[in-house]
């Protein structure tokens, strides 16, 4: 049988199973669809909250999408410190190329993970010359403590704590994830609001 699909899922030197390109990609071009089969749960359905411990999910315009993970698609693009394409949200989920991917690269994308109090929670085996180690950006309740939110901006005091989330910042800005700064930000918001 012969597939029309621009990407072949296979064995990745990462982790499990990849996605990998059976042609070049350009910046801006989609290269596959995050969930071909998928079933959409509200976010406050109790059913979006188990599914999301899959770490499979996506939040998409107040709805969680949960991958059919018997139908293979961008769900399995494996995380890179130093990604060739990003994971767009809107709709039904798209991974699009964010540099030039050739025939037969795999196809990485930076997951943005940021965890509470478990910093070695998720090991990364990239092999990125700028891996940072780690998948996830951890904070703790003392981080959270030495944080204000001052006409929308979260700011600190505490010099360490800012060198460390400007250095997390600049390093997001070379790879095109500054967004993720904002999940930093209400996390760190949410756990101040809860411990307060």
């Amino acid at each position: 049988m012969f597939s029309l699909s621009p990407v072949e899922f296979r064995q990745s030197a990462i982790s499990g199973r990849g996605v990998f390109a059976k042609r070049a990609f350009e910046p801006g071009e989609i290269v596959v669809a995050y969930a071909p089969k998928q079933t959409r749960l509200r976010v406050d359905d109790p059913a979006a909250g188990a599914a999301a411990e899959s770490k499979l999910t996506l939040l998409s315009e107040g709805f969680v999408l949960v991958p059919d993970t018997r139908v293979p698609g961008g769900w399995l693009c494996n995380h890179s410190c130093n990604p060739n394409a990003a994971i767009f949200s809107s709709g039904e989920g798209r991974i699009q190329c964010t540099r030039r991917i050739a025939r037969g690269d795999e196809v990485t994308i930076f997951y943005g993970w940021v965890t509470e109090s478990q910093a070695g929670r998720d090991p990364c085996a990239c092999g990125a010359d700028n891996c940072r180690g780690f998948i996830n950006f951890d904070v703790t309740p003392a981080d959270a403590s030495r944080v204000a939110i001052i006409e929308a901006e979260l700011t600190t005091t505490d010099d360490a704590l800012r060198q460390r989330l400007d250095a997390y910042g600049e390093y997001l800005r070379t790879i095109g994830q500054e967004h993720v700064t904002l999940a930093i930000a209400t996390t760190l918001a949410r756990i101040r609001a809860r411990n307060s």
